[in-house]
């Protein structure tokens, strides 16, 4: 299953797949930046997305000329590099003429700090500009940046998300958010002292949502996994530890990044898509919830 995946997003070795002709067909088409989260092992993240994006009735768009966004790491060292990636990515959206969409919530807060930048500063993007005329880019800042949480509230619409599910899910729930959509405040997704969004959209889906819970808000730790594991392990618990006291059947995530920090432990974690794909009419199975570390054992 995996190498279909792989083929799906990369095309087979003699033929690589080939960009989407965005005036086609009448359904609204978004671009997938992929990132780093469907590579390798986690490939299985674009058969998640992809399978979203369909049961919303979306036609996707992969941008496969993309590149890293930089992950925060580059933005310590060198901004105008970072500016300059993610410019790059925002043109290659803007020259299909589609909007940019990321699950991943860090690319979405490095993407959509670039934007900002850049649409605030015209000097800037200029000088970026300059860089990507040798690639016959150029950003223009027309297309929209999307995470899964705002793609749903703002592209699709909580009314027509609302329609396309087919099943409630009697299950307890404890949303978790993840860093880098309620941090920085010019970018942030909701009211980083009192986020509803993601409670808004799992409601729909039938689930107890379980609240309040000990360190709900705290970081998963991704970000120290190789340079400080021991201090990633310790982060990755905390909030699943208090999700579990609390009574909830797992936890759900909109990050693919804090979903791969945080699974492994005792209480179970998955992508909110993963949910959503379920209640809108996958098996478990179909959305890869039977490739989670920590099984979760639930009947629906």
């Amino acid at each position: 299953m995996i190498g279909k995946i792989l083929q799906n997003i990369f095309g087979s070795d003699e033929t690589p797949r080939k960009e989407a002709n965005v005036n086609d067909g009448k359904k609204k088409k978004i671009g997938i930046y992929p990132g780093c989260c469907f590579q390798g092992a986690d490939a299985h993240n674009y058969g998640i997305i992809v399978d979203f994006l369909q049961k919303m009735g979306l036609e996707d768009v992969l941008l496969e000329r993309s590149a890293c966004c930089g992950g925060g790491v580059i933005d310590e060292t060198n901004k105008m590099v970072v500016y300059g990636l993610n410019a790059r990515n925002i043109a290659l959206a803007e020259k299909a003429g589609v909007d940019l969409y990321t699950p991943c919530n860090t690319c979405y807060m490095v993407i959509a700090k670039t934007k900002l930048a850049l649409d605030s500063d015209s000097v800037l993007k200029e000088k970026i500009n300059k860089i990507l005329a040798d690639e016959g880019l150029e950003y223009k800042g027309e297309a929209k940046i999307y995470h899964t949480l705002n793609l749903i509230r703002d592209f699709i619409g909580m009314d027509e998300y609302k329609k396309r599910i087919k099943r409630k899910l009697s299950i307890k729930v404890a949303p978790y958010y993840g860093c880098h959509v309620l941090a920085p405040n010019e970018v942030a997704l909701d009211d980083p002292e009192n986020p509803t969004i993601l409670k808004e959209i799992l409601e729909p889906l039938g689930v107890e949502i379980v609240e309040g819970y000990q360190n709900e808000y705290t970081c998963c730790g991704y970000h120290a996994s190789y340079t400080n594991p021991k201090q990633k392990d310790t982060l990755a618990h905390k909030p699943l530890d208090g999700a579990k006291k609390a009574g909830a059947d797992l936890v759900a995530t909109p990050c693919p990044l804090c979903h791969k920090a945080m699974d492994g432990y005792e209480e179970p974690i998955l992508q909110i898509t993963q949910l959503i794909n379920v209640a809108c009419g996958s098996t478990p199975e179909e959305a890869f919830w039977d490739i989670n570390k920590t099984p979760v054992k639930i009947s629906l």
